[in-house]
């Protein structure tokens, strides 16, 4: 007797469907775009970070690289040190990934 052979509950991801690459903030190109992956900043620095808009989930865009860089949050530009820049992990994605929420009560 022949046993059929039941599908992977899980299919196998093609190499083009590879888990998203995380990199450090500071080694993005200027006018990229990224998705913050993980921010592994303590304390101080973690609560200026969320201050300033960077939070996991957050898209972000680099406008200069340098120190201070300069990177566009949630509508406004902020200049991070490269100290703390090297603190975010970032998932790259190009301008055509960028989502956005509509408010919950706009008219």
């Amino acid at each position: 007797m022949i046993a059929a052979l039941e599908p992977s509950p899980t299919p196998a991801r093609r190499l083009s469907e590879a888990a998203p690459q995380l990199v450090l903030l500071s080694t993005l190109p200027a006018g990229s775009y990224a998705r913050v992956a993980h921010v592994s900043a303590h304390s101080d620095d973690l609560r200026r970070l969320q201050a300033l808009g960077v939070c996991v989930g957050r898209c972000i865009q680099l406008v200069k690289a340098g120190d201070p860089m300069i990177i566009s949050v949630v509508g406004a530009r902020v200049g991070l040190s490269a100290r703390l820049a090297t603190e975010v992990r970032v998932t790259p994605i190009t301008a055509e990934d960028l989502t956005f929420l509509p408010l919950a009560n706009a008219s």
